[in-house]
């Protein structure tokens, strides 16, 4: 993998340690600490249903503890224990990506935080792929003196997450710009913390992964480019089963004198399958992958294509025909909203007797039709999925198709697995352009 965010980030550092404020900020903000009686508020996330105060109006005192004349200052709330897999969340949300061809341009080096503003410019979340993330959100707080409202800041927060393949390690950007400031504000405090939950479920428990990092710790070093730079990461000791899963909520809040606010929640998964290399890597799963690697038009494997775009839009007319009095639902489509999930053949003896009866179905059903030299027996969904011919629901199809193409469409499955990170029994769809 490329690292463009610890590129950047080096390069945002050093430029904001040479670049000196605006004048008109200078000249226009109390050095911090100069107005007395001037408290903030808590950061929160400004939108339309919740938007900073006007400048003038009265604040609500009822907001601070009683006989407090601050707010307090707890640390980053740590998530919740995870108790489902990130896909199995993503299909509850309804949440896929699509590897389109602008992209892939994009990811093939990397991910960064301008990369994040330009494809989502205003506020949102984008899981692009496993190994990239991006989050914008406009956040902001007020300044308040004698119970009114004499002042607010607000920003346009950025986190660009990068996985790693390799190691157990996800590594995470948080920049702010487009700073607006009304009224009288100062200096102070801001800064960014992030925390992580553990994950304890019907197939295994691991602890919260560690997350370490720095950044600025005022909103001074924000404005003049600053950003911070965290990891997430998980040990394999800390990992469960034979690949040594690891999955973590994560949670990032921005802290300033007056509280805590919460910018983003989302999840991470770390492992270690041999199968997919040794060394492990870290992915964003909270979202449903799509295998997208077949075309109809395709002179590499556009014959498989075909015939897996006939069984998602119309099986029906594939082979074999149904039972009577029953109608064929092939799943893998999003639209069937019935994903298939990977079948690692030598995993256990369970998965190898699955494997080898998809195997034999398919040899077995495919054994009695007409096809020409050269032409293989195509089958969907594939010997690799639980799903296969083998489940024994007759929701499966078979034909004939070039042997070529054939060998070349199996060779791209394989990987795909490998380079999107698809775990034994894990979810995906299957879309064909």
């Amino acid at each position: 993998m490329h690292w463009p965010i610890r590129r950047a980030l080096t390069a945002a550092l050093v430029g904001a340690a040479c670049t000196a404020l605006p004048a008109t900020y200078a000249a226009a903000q109390p050095a911090a600490g100069a107005a007395a009686g001037i408290t903030m508020t808590p950061v929160q996330v400004v939108d339309a249903a919740h938007p900073l105060p006007a400048v003038g109006s009265r604040w609500d005192e009822d907001r601070a503890p009683e006989g407090s004349a601050q707010w307090p200052d707890p640390a980053v709330r740590p998530p919740a224990t995870l108790h489902e897999h990130g896909d199995v969340t993503a299909q509850r949300l309804g949440t896929t990506y699509t590897s389109t061809a602008g992209e892939r341009s994009v990811t093939a080096a990397g991910v960064d935080l301008a990369t994040c503003r330009r494809l989502l410019p205003r506020s949102g979340e984008r899981i692009i792929n496993h190994y990239a993330y991006c989050h914008v959100t406009p956040v902001g707080y007020s300044v308040v003196s004698g119970g009114k409202v004499i002042g607010n800041v607000s920003w346009r927060n950025t986190t660009a997450g990068e996985g790693t393949k390799g190691s157990r390690v996800i590594r995470a950007v948080t920049g702010m710009d487009e700073f607006v400031r009304t009224g009288v504000t100062t200096d102070g405090k801001l800064s960014i913390g992030w925390a992580t939950g553990g994950y304890h479920g019907p197939d295994g428990s691991n602890k919260a992964c560690d997350a370490r990092g720095s950044g600025p710790e005022l909103l001074s070093g924000w404005q003049a480019g600053g950003t911070a730079i965290y990891t997430i990461s998980s040990a394999a000791s800390d990992g469960y089963g034979r690949d040594k899963v690891a999955r973590c909520a994560i949670r990032s809040s921005v802290t300033n004198t007056g509280g805590t606010g919460t910018v983003l929640d989302n999840g991470v998964r770390f492992d270690s399958a041999s199968y997919l290399g040794a060394k492990g890597a870290g992915i964003f799963d909270r979202v449903m992958p799509v295998m997208g690697e077949y075309g109809v038009s395709s002179a590499r494997n556009g014959a498989v294509a075909r015939h897996i775009q006939l069984a998602q839009t119309s099986p029906g007319a594939t082979y074999p025909p149904p039972p009577a009095g029953h109608t064929k639902s092939i799943p893998g489509s999003i639209a069937s909203g019935k994903p298939l999930h990977r079948l690692v053949s030598n995993w256990d003896a369970t998965a190898t007797k699955a494997y080898d009866k998809n195997r034999s179905v398919v040899r077995s059903t495919c054994a009695p039709l007409p096809h020409q030299a050269g032409e293989e027996c195509d089958e969907y969904p594939f010997a690799s999925a639980w799903e296969g011919a083998g489940k024994g629901d007759g929701n499966f199809s078979v034909k004939y198709v070039d042997g070529t193409q054939n060998g070349n469409a199996g060779t791209d499955l394989n990987n795909w697995y490998v380079a999107d990170r698809i775990l034994h029994k894990d979810a995906f769809y299957v879309a064909i352009h």
